[in-house]
């Protein structure tokens, strides 16, 4: 067994280790964790301490402009994705470069090398070694390709912490005015933790849960 398949296989027994049960394992301290989860300069926080610890020091504000300002970057980090008939683990590196054009590469996934998720214009193309299918929604690609569903138009905003434009049924925020829990559009996104990014407060941990699918990210760096 090469050292990917070693990586995807132990990342995929902590996804089965952490995803959810009838609902009560997102509020639960207790799960696995993709590696970096649940930690500052190397020490494990609890829930309520990663999602409320200081980021930055600015005002609410400020902070939640700068945030909304920031409308391209690098991320990179870990996902773990669950459906229900297919779950995956994978290294993520998102390049968005404003909103309409980005390239998420996951390195990993169900076995493989490296699947690249590229929009430009309205065209999604998903590459993963010499097969290459397109499509208009990059939600409906992935969920036939991989067996897991992305709502990567809200994920422009989610992954910043942001609500994405249209009705929000739930929004719960921290005294530095971010986000913790976010209902929306038929999915819960939780929040466990931020990292400071200049004068903006960017998510460093994300679970996300609804229509059947459930998604762990941990990012590690940000670059904006």
């Amino acid at each position: 067994m090469n050292a990917l398949k070693c990586s995807s296989l132990c990342l995929l027994l902590l996804l089965t280790a952490c995803a959810p049960r009838h609902h009560q394992a997102l509020h639960s301290g207790t799960e696995g964790s993709l590696p970096g989860e649940g930690a500052v300069n190397g020490q494990p926080l609890t829930t309520e301490e990663a999602a409320a610890s200081p980021a930055v020091n600015v005002s609410p504000a400020e902070q939640a402009k700068q945030t909304a300002s920031i409308s391209s970057w690098e991320l990179s980090g870990a996902m773990a994705a669950r459906g229900k008939k297919k779950s995956w683990t994978a290294s993520v590196n998102w390049l968005q470069n404003g909103p309409g054009s980005y390239q998420i590469r996951l390195f990993g996934p169900l076995g493989s090398g490296t699947v690249m998720i590229d929009k430009k214009g309205g065209v999604v193309t998903l590459r993963d070694g010499p097969k290459k299918v397109s499509s208009s929604s990059a939600d409906a690609l992935l969920r036939k390709e991989t067996g897991v569903g992305l709502p990567v138009a809200n994920l422009y905003y989610w992954v910043r912490g942001l609500p994405a434009p249209g009705a929000v049924q739930t929004a719960q925020r921290d005294p530095q005015n971010r986000l913790l829990l976010l209902r929306q559009a038929g999915y819960t996104i939780q929040y466990l933790g931020y990292s400071a990014v200049g004068k903006a407060a960017l998510p460093s941990q994300i679970r996300l849960q609804g229509h059947d699918i459930f998604i762990k990210m941990v990012i590690k760096k940000w670059r904006v």
